[in-house]
């Protein structure tokens, strides 16, 4: 059934007051990416439990709560909760992606962090129809297999934004993974029904650099 929420993503402009110059999602316009060198950035190692989790509507979003670790550029980060957006907030030359998934991560320090993956349509998850059950049922039990909804290779854009729903705070690190995922035409729109379209508008860059790293 359809989920309710307290925000609007069709009246965004009624969203709380946005200051700041480094809001998130953008276009990822791979002519002008720098590449990242060895001191700016380094491989993403994420683990995941696939068994201990739990379900939240926090008003914005459908919310997997779940355990992982992620060592990103070298930190260890927790892994909080997961969530999807229909079309996909970030675009790749100006073009969006049917679904985009947010791994979100926070360290001990408080420093909050987003691995992002961006789905086509292709062939049928079964990782993605556990997470399509629970968010129909608003709970989360059996088995959800995270590590099958990230892709082996793990190059990825870089960037410093924020939160794309409110409170919208900045200071968040971007990892947004180069290699898509696949889940069908009928998954996507099984999703919209339950959650509706929640993409939140491309904001400008403002000339912040976007950092390249390929995973060798």
């Amino acid at each position: 059934m359809p989920a309710h929420f307290s925000i609007d993503y069709d009246k965004q402009d009624e969203w709380l007051p946005v200051a700041g110059m480094m809001q998130s999602p953008i276009n990822i316009d791979t002519q002008t990416t720098k590449e990242a060198t060895a001191k700016e950035a380094s491989s993403l190692n994420l683990y995941f439990n696939s068994y201990d989790r739990s379900f939240l509507n926090n008003g914005s979003n459908l919310q997997l709560f779940c355990e992982g670790q992620a060592r990103l550029n070298g930190r260890r980060f927790s892994l909080v909760q997961l969530h999807f957006h229909t079309e996909s907030e970030h675009a790749i030359d100006h073009q969006h992606f049917p679904l985009e998934g947010h791994f979100l991560y926070q360290a001990s320090n408080g420093q909050t962090a987003v691995v992002a993956v961006l789905y086509q349509i292709g062939r049928h998850s079964p990782a993605f129809e556990q997470v399509l059950q629970q968010f129909d049922e608003e709970k989360a039990e059996g088995e959800c297999m995270l590590d099958t909804l990230v892709p082996s290779d793990k190059s990825y854009f870089h960037y410093l934004g924020s939160l794309t729903a409110p409170p919208i705070i900045e200071n968040v690190e971007w990892y947004v993974l180069k290699q898509p995922m696949s889940v069908s035409a009928e998954q996507v729109a099984a999703f919209e029904e339950i959650h509706g379209k929640n993409r939140r508008d491309l904001q400008l860059l403002n000339g912040r650099t976007i950092l390249e790293f390929e995973e060798k």
